[in-house]
């Protein structure tokens, strides 16, 4: 099995076993997340049919998230949970986001330029107009059923809006549907957006809050674990979207297949 697959499928797994442990709120493995974003910057390293740019920003936005995933302190475990320990200064967590949308701009970059084209044009208006009403609504917290925009402690709208960017810019460069729908979903992911039946739930004591089964899914990062989930997909959306275009764009010019 060549490099690359090996590390997407250790990705895989890893991502599950994140997801599973956060779904039940027992982490099978509390790096799970952190090495799934390694084994995702692996992947990138050792992907075929990438041009350089797009295969070393991929992995430094990957290494990026790991950074930011790796656990400081335990994960509160269901029902009742004391504050974490605060340990300033160790990631700063706007340096890193800002180093990941460096990479996922590299990625963009490196995307073969397409002819201008009006339907292509028309859509980025779109998405940018939806993309200001969810900001919109986020910032005023306004309900939009069946989804609500949980809170986050921190301002998480720079990196929505460079997502935003790249994803615009990404469409009218390119055309590339998948790159564009994965950084869409990572805007939204950014944002922390939950189903609003497990946005509910909770009651306060002195230093201490209990949370039912529900609320606690959206209690940790936002939208808890469907931010991770988005998160994920959108990786591989971004990954198989470089890949596939880069690799429609070798074959257009007559190049032969890997391994032909």
């Amino acid at each position: 099995m060549r490099p690359h697959r090996l590390f997407a499928a250790a990705a895989i797994l890893l991502a599950l076993a994140h997801l599973v442990g956060r779904w039940y709120a027992q982490p099978l493995l509390p790096a799970a997340q952190a090495l799934a974003w390694c084994a995702a910057a692996g992947a990138a390293l050792t992907a075929p049919e990438l041009p350089p740019r797009a295969r070393y920003g991929l992995a430094v936005a990957a290494a990026a998230l790991a950074i930011a995933a790796v656990p400081l302190h335990g994960e509160p475990t269901f029902g009742w949970t004391m504050a974490p320990p605060v340990e300033p200064g160790w990631i700063p967590v706007q340096a890193v986001r800002g180093v990941a949308g460096i990479g996922l701009a590299m990625a963009v970059s490196a995307l073969p330029r397409r002819a201008p084209d009006r339907r292509r044009t028309a859509a980025a208006v779109v998405l940018v107009v939806l993309a200001g009403l969810l900001a919109a609504a986020r910032d005023s917290a306004v309900l939009l059923p069946p989804y609500v925009l949980a809170p986050d402690p921190v301002d998480v709208l720079p990196s929505y809006l460079v997502l935003v960017v790249l994803a615009v810019v990404a469409l009218v460069r390119s055309g590339s549907v998948p790159v564009t729908l994965g950084l869409g979903l990572a805007a939204v992911a950014a944002l922390g957006v939950s189903p609003a039946a497990v946005a509910w739930g909770g009651e306060s004591g002195p230093g201490l809050t209990f949370h039912s089964a529900a609320a606690y899914q959206v209690r940790m990062t936002g939208g808890g674990i469907w931010a991770n989930l988005l998160g994920f997909v959108a990786a591989v959306l971004v990954l198989a979207g470089c890949r596939w275009t880069e690799l429609t764009r070798t074959r257009a010019h007559g190049a032969a297949r890997p391994g032909s």
